[in-house]
């Protein structure tokens, strides 16, 4: 891993949800985010996420909130407000299937990668990972007629 984009010193860990520059802690974040040019829309709110659960592993249904955003267009009609991104963490469906193993390294490697893109498409092809955007879907789009039932 290379170091944090503020300080360029401590190895980075944490990724801006605006422009997805990585830093370091608290200190760098609060740094970047007064100089970050991509700023919220006034209507989305910004959620903080902890790095860590307190088992020290990286909560997996951020996996998911990170995996989504950076394979985005990153057009506002294509971003979905945290209220119904929230609600992938509270879905008893989702956490079932972030228990396999396979499935969690899939999500972290999309978290780390330089090309999210190349790695999502190639994650669509395993039917563990269409089973969970299956289900994200399911849950944040729910209202969209043209999605067909899960199971």
């Amino acid at each position: 891993m290379s170091n944090c984009v503020v300080c360029s010193i401590e190895t980075k860990k944490y990724k801006c949800p605006q422009c997805y520059e990585r830093y370091c802690s608290l200190a760098c974040c609060k740094t970047h985010k007064e100089l970050c040019t991509r700023k919220p829309k006034d209507s989305l709110q910004v959620v903080a996420v902890p790095a860590y659960e307190d088992n020290g592993h990286v909560p997996y249904v951020q996996h998911v909130h990170e995996a989504f955003r950076n394979v985005v267009d990153h057009a506002d009609e294509d971003k979905v407000p945290e209220e119904l991104l929230k609600r992938l963490g509270e879905s008893e469906e989702v956490k079932s299937v972030l228990v396999n193993p396979h499935l969690r390294a899939m999500m972290e490697n999309l978290v780390n990668t330089d090309t999210p893109d190349i790695l999502m498409a190639q994650a669509m092809k395993e039917p563990i990972f269409t089973e969970l955007a299956d289900l994200c879907l399911k849950i944040v789009d729910a209202d969209n007629p043209n999605l067909e039932p899960v199971g």
